[in-house]
């Protein structure tokens, strides 16, 4: 939903957390001010992790590092973190990764602290933002996602990382995407994305209120379902036959599904899957 047509406790509460989210990153700022320590401001940890203790962001670097290693990540790759966020792969990264990195993210203050701080000690580590229009995290956003071309060249990319993107994503802009990945990907390049995947069991699940998300409401494609249907992108489930129709279509062979937990309602663990060219060998 567009930001003028909210209601306006709504927007004023916004704009009430917000201000305070800031005064955190004063506070927190002063506090470690004599700290070498590369931790992204206060509210900036607080909007990504619903906290801003530096704990939570410490984490979140070490278990993506820990994932994507164990899914097939070198360190001479050259890597693509589609959804780069405040750099919590990226500084996961800095003392394995030889090869280089680029980031791209569609929220611009995020973009901003990456290059001022990670890029300015890290050179092989870049960020770049892209203005894309995204209900819930973007609205004013100039291009849409579904007709998106990453500003890379074909085969540019040994592995490329969507980290909780597909679950803010409809269905048009999953397949362009999917197809971007195609055309991104080293022929024996491997890619890694999250996604909150609907088949039997999920959707048996959510019926029955044991997801951590409702995810109630169908989507007119048939293809997915939300969250909320005032802001489609805040949360979406994507259909798991869907899915792997859009890797086949875009001559991609899924080697692996690690199953999450987000529909058990135990933890907000996300399936990932993992992928490659096809005829590129297992």
């Amino acid at each position: 939903m567009p930001a003028h047509t909210r209601p306006r406790w709504k927007r004023i509460a916004t704009c009430g957390r917000d201000a305070f989210y800031r005064i955190g990153t004063l506070l927190d700022r002063i506090a470690r001010s004599r700290s070498g320590a590369l931790l992204p401001p206060a509210h900036l940890r607080k909007y990504y992790y619903r906290t801003w203790h530096p704990k939570a962001f410490a984490e979140a670097c070490d278990t993506v590092r820990t994932e994507l290693i164990l899914r097939g990540l070198q360190p001479e790759h050259r890597v693509l973190d589609i959804g780069s966020g405040i750099g919590n792969l990226a500084l996961g990264l800095v003392d394995y990764l030889r090869g280089s990195y680029e980031g791209i993210e569609i929220h611009p203050e995020a973009v901003a602290w990456c290059q001022q701080t990670i890029t300015k000690r890290y050179a092989a580590f870049r960020f770049h933002h892209a203005d894309l229009a995204n209900s819930a995290y973007n609205p004013r956003g100039r291009a849409p996602a579904s007709a998106y071309r990453f500003p890379f060249a074909d085969r540019d990319f040994d592995f490329i990382f969507l980290g909780s993107v597909f679950t803010h994503m409809l269905p048009d802009a999953v397949e362009r995407y999917m197809r971007e990945i195609s055309r991104l990907l080293r022929p024996e390049g491997l890619s890694v994305a999250s996604y909150f995947l609907l088949n039997d069991s999920t959707r048996s699940a959510i019926d029955a209120g044991r997801s951590f998300m409702s995810f109630r409401v169908d989507h007119a494609s048939g293809l997915c379902r939300l969250h909320d249907a005032t802001r489609p992108e805040a949360a979406v489930a994507l259909d798991e036959t869907f899915v792997r129709h859009l890797h086949e279509a875009s001559g991609l062979r899924i080697r692996d599904i690690r199953r999450g937990n987000w529909w058990t309602g135990r933890a907000h663990d996300q399936d990932v899957v993992t992928a490659g060219l096809n005829g590129s060998p297992c």
